[in-house]
C-alpha cells in the first residue's frame, strides 16, 4: 500500500492546504556536471575542512577515504556523503566549463583523499610549477567507480565530457585530481566520461604533422571543447594552462602545457566525437 500512499500524497496535500499541485513537464535536473577533486590532505583534515563552519566555507557532496591513512579509523573504506545531491555544495570555486561559470550551482562534487602536493598561485609559471602526484589505491578507485555508476544512473543526461576534473574548470589554479587518476579506465571499463578514438587521433596527427593548427585555431578548439582560452592569437599563460589541463586528463604522460602534434590531435579528436557528432 505504500506506493499508493505516495501517489496520493499530492492530492492529500492539496485537500488539506491552500496549495494546488499541478505538475509541469517543463523542468529538468539541477545536476549537469560531476567534478572530481583530490584533497591534498589526509582524511581527518579533509573532513574537518569540508564539514566545519568557517568564514570561508568549502564543502563537497562526497568524500572518499584512502587506504593506509592513519587518520581514517574505520575497518573498510566507505563513501562519506556530506551534502545532499539536490543541494549546492561549495567545491568548484571560480570556475569555467563550456560557457558555464558557476559550476557549484549545477554539479556534484567528489573529493578523493590523496595527499599530492602542488604549489601554484596566480603568478606561477608552468615551468616553475612544482607538483608531486600520489597514486590512487585500488580499493579507493573501486568505490569511486561504484559511486560514479550510481550518479550516472540517477542523472543519465549528463554529457560524457561533463564528468570533469577540478583542473578542467580552474585551469590556472588547480591540478587535481592529477595525471594519475584513471580517466581512460573509467571510460573503457564503466562507460563513464569521455575518451578519444585512436583512429581519429591518428588521422589528425598525420594531418598536423604537415600543417599544425595556428595559435588562434588552438584557442578556438580549446574553447569548443570546454576549456577557457580567450582567443588572443598569442600563446599566452591562460592558453598554456588550458593545454596542460587537457593533458592532465587526456595525455597524462606529458603535462608540460606544450601543444605538440599528439596533444592537438587528441583535442581535435574529442571535438569531432563529442562536440560535432
Amino acid at each position: 500500500m505504500k506506493p499508493v500512499r505516495l501517489l496520493l500524497l499530492p492530492l492529500l496535500l492539496s485537500a488539506c492546504s491552500n496549495v494546488v499541485w499541478i505538475e509541469s513537464p517543463n523542468y529538468n535536473s539541477r545536476i549537469d556536471y560531476v567534478v572530481i577533486h583530490a584533497t591534498s590532505e589526509n582524511f581527518a583534515e579533509s573532513l574537518r575542512l569540508l564539514a566545519t563552519r568557517t568564514d570561508r566555507p568549502v564543502s563537497s557532496h562526497y568524500l572518499i577515504p584512502a587506504e593506509n591513512d592513519p587518520s581514517y579509523t574505520r575497518d573498510r573504506l566507505l563513501v562519506h556523503q556530506l551534502v545532499d545531491e539536490q543541494h549546492r555544495a561549495w567545491h568548484a570555486g571560480v570556475s569555467y566549463w563550456a560557457g558555464e561559470t558557476i559550476l557549484n550551482d549545477r554539479s556534484i562534487g567528489i573529493e578523493i583523499v590523496n595527499e599530492f602536493e602542488c604549489e601554484t598561485s596566480a603568478e606561477t609559471d608552468i615551468d616553475s610549477l612544482q607538483c608531486e602526484f600520489v597514486p590512487f589505491d585500488e580499493t579507493q578507485m573501486e568505490i569511486t567507480f561504484d559511486l560514479l555508476r550510481g550518479i550516472q544512473q540517477r542523472y543519465p543526461d549528463i554529457d560524457p565530457l561533463d564528468f570533469v576534473a577540478h583542473s578542467d574548470i580552474a585551469t590556472e589554479r588547480r591540478s587535481d585530481p592529477g595525471p594519475l587518476f584513471p580517466w581512460r579506465r573509467l571510460y573503457e571499463e564503466e562507460g563513464i566520461g569521455a575518451w578519444y578514438d585512436e583512429d581519429t587521433k591518428a588521422r589528425y596527427q598525420a594531418q598536423f604533422e604537415n600543417q599544425p593548427p595556428s595559435t588562434i585555431e588552438l584557442q578556438a578548439a580549446l574553447l569548443e571543447l570546454g576549456y577557457f582560452a580567450e582567443p588572443t592569437g598569442e600563446f599566452d599563460r591562460q592558453t598554456r594552462y588550458a593545454v596542460r589541463a587537457l593533458q592532465l586528463r587526456f595525455r597524462q604522460e606529458d603535462i608540460s602545457g606544450q601543444p605538440d602534434v599528439e596533444t592537438m590531435a587528441i583535442l581535435w579528436s574529442l571535438i569531432e566525437k563529442y562536440r560535432r557528432a
